[in-house]
């Protein structure tokens, strides 16, 4: 079963066990979904930093981070309203469901 999610300049598709990455003015990415990691962090007045890595440690698929962290590698970053994080949420819990990886509101 495949997914697609789409908001403004972001597109991820999942496609078995890998999602693709695509955002515009950048290239695209190819993920294991075993190994996705996605971080929302807090930035100012009320926009949030998605940041979409690959990553090796046991890490939740999808976390809303109360401090912002770095992160190691290629990542995608993507600046959204707070209120638009519960689509990203959405989307990326059904991810996680599909694949068996946990998911931190």
């Amino acid at each position: 079963m495949s997914l697609e999610f789409r908001h403004d300049q972001l597109v991820v598709r999942v496609d078995g066990d890998v999602a693709e990455i695509f955002c515009r003015g950048t290239f695209s990415q190819r993920v294991l979904l075993a190994w996705l990691a996605v971080q929302v962090q807090p930035s100012i007045r009320g926009l949030l930093i998605v940041k979409i890595t690959s990553s090796s440690a046991d890490l939740p698929l999808y976390e809303v981070q109360a401090k912002a962290r770095p992160v190691r590698g290629s990542t995608v970053e993507v600046v959204i309203k707070t209120g638009e994080e519960p689509l990203y949420r959405e989307f990326f819990t059904r991810v996680g469901q599909l694949c068996g990886r946990p998911v931190v509101p």
